[in-house]
């Protein structure tokens, strides 16, 4: 990720998670919880002609309950729904340039942790292979403007009746067959602007290898973040280098969200094939001759 949104989120004391969930005896090998309820929306805006940056995350989680006899693995299976929202426009006239950028995202990471976790830290085992993205989207939109030109009369830069020039004392403006359009003109701001609003549902599969007998809490910790910022072209150093203009003006917003709508996870008890679980060094990378 292009910068960070999240930090820390798998330790913080999370935000209570409403779930209608089906939670299995002591002794049952299955166990699911799911929501038709959204929640953890994460949302920003930033409008202006400065720079500016706003982010905001937010964490939940949600729980099964399983008992694992003896080396036993556990397999997690996590499915939601998950909204993003991004929206940029960029202001401008007379050669002004900005930038607006919208960064939504939700991500998951899977615990079995002793039962009777009630949303403080996380003690227990991560599940493999960790943190998982579940959707994530960066939206940048840059654009030098020049505007919108209403009108336009010549009147300076030309010699007066009396031979003066421009900034000779007493000189008064007068015609001198070009156009200024940024002192000669009404020019009125020229707009462009990019939004997207996707839903789409994404699964991940989680392992738990080798766990001891016992119950435990398998806890499901969500978290959304947006991100939304705007750059104003205001300096010959800045970003825009090759595209500043003394004379433009700029301005821009861009909006952020992101959102859990359903979901469902489902813990099941397995056992690997002769114990047999491949790393990550199970993908060797092939080379072409």
């Amino acid at each position: 990720m292009k910068k960070s949104i999240i930090t820390g989120s798998t330790l913080v004391l999370a935000l209570a998670f409403f779930v209608g969930s089906a939670m299995a005896g002591p002794a049952a090998k299955f166990a699911a919880a799911w929501s038709n309820t959204p929640k953890l929306e994460s949302v920003v805006t930033v409008s202006g002609d400065a720079d500016d940056v706003v982010t905001q995350s937010k964490n939940g989680w949600t729980i099964a309950t399983i008992k694992v006899p003896q080396d036993k693995e556990l397999l997690v299976g996590l499915s939601a729904e998950i909204g993003l929202v991004t929206d940029t426009s960029v202001r401008g006239k007379n050669g002004g340039s900005a930038k607006a950028e919208a960064d939504a995202e939700a991500f998951v990471n899977i615990y079995a942790v002793p039962t009777g976790y009630e949303g403080g830290p996380i003690v227990g085992e991560r599940a493999l292979p960790g943190q998982v993205m579940l959707s994530k989207r960066i939206q940048t939109l840059s654009a030098t403007l020049g505007g919108v030109i209403q009108s336009c009369e010549d009147t300076t830069g030309g010699e007066d009746v009396n031979g003066l020039l421009p900034g000779d004392e007493g000189y008064i403006d007068t015609p001198d067959g070009v156009i200024d359009i940024a002192l000669e003109c009404l020019v009125t701001d020229e707009e462009i602007g990019l939004a997207l609003d996707t839903t789409a549902a994404h699964h991940f599969n989680f392992i738990l290898p080798n766990m001891n007998a016992g119950e435990y809490d398998i806890v499901a910790i969500f978290s959304t973040g947006a991100r939304a910022e705007i750059d104003i072209c205001d300096d010959e150093t800045d970003w825009c280098l090759a595209m500043f203009d003394a004379d433009g003006e700029a301005s821009a917003s861009a909006t952020a969200s992101a959102i859990i709508n359903k979901y469902v996870m489902t813990v099941q008890q397995v056992r690997a094939v002769n114990s047999d679980l491949f790393t990550e060094d199970a993908i060797i990378e092939i080379i072409e001759p």
